[in-house]
């Protein structure tokens, strides 16, 4: 398999940079969609953030189910689930065994179909903010992750430019 390019809509990028410290992870949905003719990934949009606990986050669909179904009907379901995004505060920006098993859970749930299966780590300042938040990308790849580099985006194309950006 050809490690495929990653593309992130600048807003999904300030919006992850921006996120204050805090002593316990948040996260939430990433969407989007991939272009297995170009081998891409395009994140489009996250989904406003859940709180979870210093030692980890449980995102479920509860909280951002709404967002996909906006998205997905907004797009005309161009926009869909990719993964997921959260923090690791105080951390590395690498996936935890947890992370990972929650990465393989994704990828053979046959509600996720067989796109590939993403999650974005951010690093933030447990009690003070760092002067940059670092964010890395992983797919799944033969049962591992497999860090992307992202490449920024400005514009979306117009279906999913029709799905509002959150605050």
């Amino acid at each position: 398999m050809v490690k495929p390019r990653l593309y992130v809509h600048s807003a999904v990028s300030e919006r992850i940079a921006s996120l204050p410290a805090r002593p316990w992870e948040v996260g939430g949905w990433l969407l989007g969609y991939s272009d297995e003719e170009e081998g891409a990934i395009v994140v489009t949009h996250a989904t406003p953030p859940s709180h979870g606990t210093p030692f980890g986050i449980r995102i479920s669909g509860r909280r951002h189910r709404r967002y996909f179904d906006l998205a997905w009907s907004a797009s005309s379901g161009h926009v869909t689930f990719i993964g997921d995004w959260h923090t690791h505060p105080g951390g590395l920006a690498t996936p935890s065994e947890r992370d990972e098993e929650a990465m393989r859970q994704i990828a053979g749930d046959p509600d996720f179909g067989d796109g590939p299966t993403l999650i974005a780590i951010a690093v933030t300042g447990r009690w003070r903010r760092p002067a940059s938040v670092e964010t890395a990308f992983y797919v799944l790849e033969n049962d591992a992750p497999v860090r992307l580099q992202p490449r920024r985006i400005d514009q979306l194309p117009a279906p999913a430019d029709r799905v509002p950006m959150w605050r």
